[in-house]
This record gives structure tokens, sequence and C-alpha cells, in this order.
């Protein structure tokens, strides 16, 4: 017991140390998750009588575990989730902790006590906190967590005294416990929304089962012992459904333009000569996106339409799409992140009328920042893509 208490504080206590970190691209909401993998219980499970006060050690052999998750994300560091958990547990020996009683295999009636037929399967359902860290390399991001809930225990046995081989006993039932849970891993990034997790899961709780038996004398009543130190290694797939954060530019303060001095009376000027319009001049149009999207929105078309009217009204040699992010998000990230928003406005030029073999694309990501800031921050001048229309 004092070993699950100090592995469950550690847990906790290295997330609250960790607390604050870089924001992750991943937007904020509800998802949901599927993993699978491998289970191993280290030692053999413990079961006392409670009728007879026999004990007993049951071992249960390595097998597969899936769980199925659905979570709600609060911010870049902190979710909470609630868990469902099945892992296999296919009986090995089931042994007396002293003296020759034991349970064995059906057949042969002499011989070789080999394990009883039977398992004991695990379904859990858990509440998880989750604690992402705020650092990341290459997209990968570890996390731990803590959770709490009930273990359902069914157990399955069938088999024989191990020395009075005509003497049979059974096990069929099945308990649910309060149980708990350490968790650890790491986060891979594979999209805006989706992340591959790879986790570990310490389960610790108590389990008990009714056993039934040929002879009164072997009987043993309610077996009672501590599903305990149960470790399992899993890989899944986690998306995000949450809405993306909409957070609209900071326009600059508006100046009320100098009153104009009183007109002084002059003569008429005389008519002008007529004379050929100017040439349109060189001109640099830009358009705001939300944050950590590539999607255009009502005002960025605006701005789109009316830089393609102004190309129209020459004939531009060139037409300069350059792609920007804010530095939330690894450097990496921002590279394909500015890319896709270069490559969004492009298209909606040439759905405008602009001829696309003027148009030039690049994606600087968080390198040339309209307003300069610390490395996380979510800057809404910096997320853009600029428009520069030459003649």
């Amino acid at each position: 017991m004092r070993m699950k208490t100090m592995i469950l504080a550690t847990s906790a206590a290295a997330a609250l140390a960790l607390s604050t970190g870089a924001a992750s691209a991943e937007p904020d909401g509800w998802y949901g998750a599927v993993d699978a993998g491998y289970q191993h219980i280290d030692r053999r499970i413990n079961l006392e009588s409670a009728t007879t006060g026999n004990n007993f050690r049951m071992e249960i052999n390595d097998g597969w575990t899936a769980f199925a998750r659905l979570g709600y994300r609060f911010n870049p560091n902190w979710r909470v989730e609630v868990e469902g958990g099945y892992r296999s547990g296919d009986i090995g020996t089931f042994r007396a902790r002293r003296g020759r009683n034991g349970v064995c295999n059906l057949t042969p009636a002499t011989g070789p006590c080999y394990s009883p037929e039977g398992d004991a399967t695990s379904t859990t359902l858990m509440a998880n906190v989750i604690y992402d860290f705020g650092f990341e390399y290459w997209g990968i991001r570890p996390f731990v967590g803590l959770g709490a809930g009930v273990n359902h225990v069914n157990t399955d046995v069938i088999g024989r005294h191990r020395n009075l081989r005509t003497v049979g006993f059974a096990a069929d039932d099945s308990s649910t416990k309060f149980a708990a849970q350490a968790i650890a891993g790491l986060a891979w990034a594979v999209s805006d929304r989706a992340n591959i997790d790879l986790t570990y899961r310490y389960l610790t709780g108590d389990m008990e089962f009714f056993t039934t038996s040929s002879v009164a004398a072997f009987s043993q009543g309610t077996l009672e012992g501590d599903y305990d130190s149960a470790h399992s290694v899993s890989l899944g797939l986690r998306y995000a459904f949450g809405p993306e954060e909409v957070e609209a530019p900071v326009a600059p303060p508006y100046v009320a333009p100098p009153a104009p001095p009183a007109p002084t009376p002059v003569a008429p000027p005389a008519p002008p000569r007529p004379t050929a319009p100017a040439a349109p001049v060189a001109r640099e149009f830009v358009v705001y996106f939300d944050w950590d999207r590539s999607d255009l929105t009502a005002e960025a078309r605006s701005v789109i339409t009316a830089a393609a009217n102004y190309a129209k009204t020459g004939r531009p040699t060139r037409v300069l799409v350059v792609g920007h992010a804010d530095t939330s998000g690894s450097a990496a990230y921002n590279i394909g992140l500015s890319n896709r928003r270069a490559r969004t406005t492009a298209d909606a030029l040439v759905a405008q009328g602009v001829a696309g073999g003027v148009i030039s694309l690049n994606g600087v990501g968080e390198t040339q920042l309209a307003k300069a800031t610390a490395d996380g921050v979510r800057e809404p001048l910096n997320r853009r893509a600029t428009i520069g229309i030459n003649f």
C-alpha cells in the first residue's frame, strides 16, 4: 500500500511542478481515443479465504488490453477523460501459500499439476486527470496523469485438488471494487487534431470471488485479495473534435485627422487638359487568419477580392503571396501552417480572376513577425498572408 501511495503522489507532484509551458496547436474541447496494447502483472495475486483463513497465490499470465476514452481539453496543459478498459486474464498457477493445497488441471487424475482451466478478466471504468507538459521535441510531448474508478474482475476457474484429484474446485463469480491508476506517456502530433499516444498505466485495486468444491472439507468460501501491480503499455489514436479558437486581429486605434484650415479664396483654375490614366503602382494587401487555421474568414475574403480587383487594373508582372505564423506551436509545424495559408490565399486570387502564372508562393513560418513576441504567444497580427502586387 505504501508503494501505491508513493507512485500516485509522485505523478501528481510532477504535474503540478511543471504546470507552465508553450501552447500546443491542438484545439481545446472534446476528443476521443482508442488504445490497444500489452498487460503484465508482476507478482502473483495473494488471496485469503474469509471462511477458512487459508492463503492462496493466483498467477495471471501476460495478455492483451484495450481502452476507449472520451475526454475534454481545457487548455494546452490540462484535460480530463472517462476511460473504459479491458484486460485479459488467463490464469496460470493457483497454489496455496503454505502446505500442499492448490488447484490443478482437470486431467489427468494423476501426474503433473498443470494450471487449472480459467481466467480472471478485468473491466475498468476510470475518470482520469491528464497533464500535458509544455515542451515538445520533434512534435512529441510527454504527459502524466492519475485516475480513479472501479475495477470489475470476473473470475471463472475450474480444476481439482492438487493431491486429491477426485476433489473438484470451481469459481464463477465477479466483484466490482474501487481502483486507482497512475498514467505516463508520450503524445506524437501527426496532424492539427490527431495524436498517437504511447501510454503506460499502473492499476491497483481489490477483488474477490466465491468458490465451490465437491467436498465440503475443501470448500474455501469467498477468496479476497489485491488486484495489484497491473502494468500495461498501449498505443492509441486520439482525435480532437473541439472547435478552433477564433481570435480576431486587433486593429490599431483610430486617430481622427486634424481639422482642415479655412479655405482661402482663389481664382478658379483653368480646365485641366485630358491626360492618360496613371499606371497602377506596386501595392501590398494583408490577409489575417484565425489561430492555427488556414481557411479564410469573411473579412479575409473581402481583402482578397480587393487585391484581385487591384491586380486586374493593369498587367501585374508578379504577385508574391507569403504565408506567416505566430510563435505558438513548434517552428517545424509553423512552416507547414504558413505554406497552407499562402496556398489558400493564392487559390482564392485565381478564383477571383488573377492569372496563376504570375503568382509565386512562400511560407516563412514564425521567422518574419509583424509584431515581435516571445515563443509560444498567440499574436493575431502575426497570423497572416501578404499579397505583394508588382506591375
